[in-house]
């Protein structure tokens, strides 16, 4: 568990320093990628559906493996990585509920109102009272996005154990990620240059 914490503490001097916290941090400790909890967030509300849809490919693959050209062996390996695959989705959504649970009334709001966006539930938040300025809220979703991050660590799920046991389930996800992330830099290093004489 402080292995977690020292790669949040590394990130945060990097940030100070104006630096990318991949970039001249100490020997020997990781940075912390938070896209693999932001990607399991953002898929939370489909979670269940991708499971069994996961679920019905294996049963599939399993029913239709006599026309199968591979041998016996192969298939029953294909087969069995998509029943961990499923295993691995289901656990994820229930660690989701159990991360809910867990936290306050504003917390779940946020969660809703940038990851989950289910209409119906928002809606129940229409009396919430919300009077943070633009920085809270930024500062207020950064907490806990490092809240569920730790969340998960507790359970055991790496950003590797993510990777390889949703057997690239995600990967699409993730690369929008990447794809906004490199757009919103460029945006920012445009504004910049603009912005300097």
């Amino acid at each position: 568990m402080s292995e977690f914490y020292d790669m949040i503490n590394t990130n945060k001097r990097s940030e100070k320093r104006g630096r990318r916290p991949t970039e001249g941090r100490r020997e020997g400790v990781k940075s912390v990628d938070y896209d693999y909890i932001k990607a399991i967030l953002y898929a939370y509300p489909t979670l269940e559906q991708i499971g069994d849809a996961v679920g019905a490919a294996a049963d599939n693959k399993a029913l239709l493996s006599y026309r199968d050209p591979r041998t016996a062996e192969e298939v029953v390996a294909d087969v069995l990585r998509e029943l961990a695959t499923k295993r691995a989705v289901e656990e994820l959504f229930h660690i989701v509920n159990r991360l809910l649970g867990d936290c306050s009334a504003e917390e779940r709001f946020l969660l809703e109102h940038k990851y989950f966006r289910r209409k119906s539930v928002l809606r129940t938040y229409e009396g919430f009272p919300v009077s943070w300025s633009r920085r809270s809220y930024f500062r207020k979703q950064d907490r806990l996005l490092k809240k569920a991050a730790a969340y998960f660590f507790r359970n055991g799920w790496t950003q590797e154990r993510f990777l390889e046991e949703t057997n690239g389930l995600f990967l699409r996800v993730l690369e929008r990620l990447e794809e906004e992330r490199t757009r919103l830099a460029e945006l920012r290093k445009r504004r910049k240059s603009y912005s300097s004489p």
